[in-house]
This record gives structure tokens, sequence and C-alpha cells, in this order.
């Protein structure tokens, strides 16, 4: 199994933070990469289909929601992506007067690819998206 982690640091505070994470329908907001997305459903369970730029498809499952930890985790139920197995979390962690930081962490099996591209890719999907996050929360 590979695993990618990638932590940013923000300048806002973390409960800011939260709200917009939390919210699974919300990536297609900050994410930079997503094209189309569609919400079925709220709270743990919610499936949200993932359309990126580059025609990539990705149905993915909200499977736990910690607002105490600031924590939600998902997984991947079919995709066109090199991937299998998949499950990533998201953690912000509040810094106090210095903002936040935010982790996103997956493990995976690669499909179809070296596990070692698959890495490369989600981890720049990650950067970006947390990047658009922090541009985002500055509006």
């Amino acid at each position: 199994m590979g695993t990618v982690s990638v932590t940013v640091t923000m300048q806002n505070p973390g409960s800011e933070t939260w709200k917009v994470i939390r919210e699974f329908g919300n990536l297609i907001k900050w994410a930079p990469d997503v094209a189309q997305m569609q919400l079925t459903g709220s709270g743990v369970g919610a499936v949200r289909t993932v359309i990126f730029h580059d025609g990539a498809r990705a149905v993915e499952r909200l499977e736990s929601l910690n607002d105490a930890s600031q924590t939600l985790s998902y997984t991947i139920l079919e995709s066109t992506l090199p991937v299998e197995g998949y499950v990533a979390s998201l953690t912000v962690r509040d810094l106090g007067g210095a903002g936040c930081e935010v982790e996103w962490y997956s493990t995976f099996g690669a499909k179809g690819a070296p596990e070692k591209e698959v890495s490369g890719l989600l981890e720049a999907f990650y950067r970006k998206s947390l990047g658009g996050l922090q541009k985002f929360l500055r509006r």
C-alpha cells in the first residue's frame, strides 16, 4: 500500500478552515482541478461524484466526520484514477494565534500505474487543492 501525506499551514483559525472542509460538497469551491461535482445525501454516508478538468472521475463516500478532532475521512468507491482501496482523511489542527495546519493523508493501492507515479499525482493534487483552500479562505 502507498501513502501520501501533505501538511499546509494556513493563516485562518482552525474553526474557520474546518467549517469549509467539513462540508463534503464544498470541494468544488476550493479544489481548482475539480470541474463538476454532484453530492447525494448529507453527513456520514454522503456520496460525491467528482469530475476533474482532465476528464477523470471519482465517486467518493464520506466515512467519518468528527467535529471535536476536526477530522473527516472518505473512500473512493469507483474511479478512473489508478487507485484501489483508497482511504483518505483531512485533519485541521489549531495553532493558536498562528492559524492552523491542514493535513491530507491517504493510503491506496496503485492500479495500472507504478505506486511512485500515483503518489506523485495524489501529492500534487493535495498541494494544489490546499493552495486553493487558502485562496478561498482569504476572500
